[in-house]
């Protein structure tokens, strides 16, 4: 597969559209590609960063308009942003930021991907 470097933000309008719900290799370009930013900003710039990630994730599964398995295979992946920001968990605001978002990945998936296709 040839790789072109395409900006951070069309990847993600791409994911949340669901313009390529039959090719998962988007997506996993797309979670390599935050990792390897991460890996180059402090520690705050990469919670804010995996969080972007996250949140970009749960907006497409709670999208309906997007197909179910493009949305079941965004809730696969929404974990791994998810575990690299725990590794940075530093403050008390940072672990209650943290279990927000993990109680809204549990609610909101749960209600959006529980009804009728």
């Amino acid at each position: 597969m040839t790789r072109y470097l395409v900006p951070f933000s069309v990847l993600e309008q791409t994911i949340q559209a669901g313009q390529c719900a039959d090719s998962p290799e988007v997506l996993y370009h797309y979670l390599k590609l935050t990792e390897d930013y991460a890996e180059q900003l402090s520690i705050t710039d990469a919670v804010a960063l995996h969080q972007r990630v996250f949140n970009v994730l749960l907006q497409t599964v709670c999208d309906k308009k997007v197909a179910f398995h493009w949305r079941q295979t965004c809730l696969d992946k929404i974990y791994s942003p998810l575990a690299r920001m725990k590794r940075l968990i530093v403050t008390y605001q940072d672990a209650r930021a943290y279990f927000k978002m993990e109680h809204d990945l549990r609610t909101l998936s749960h209600h959006f991907l529980t009804t009728v296709k």
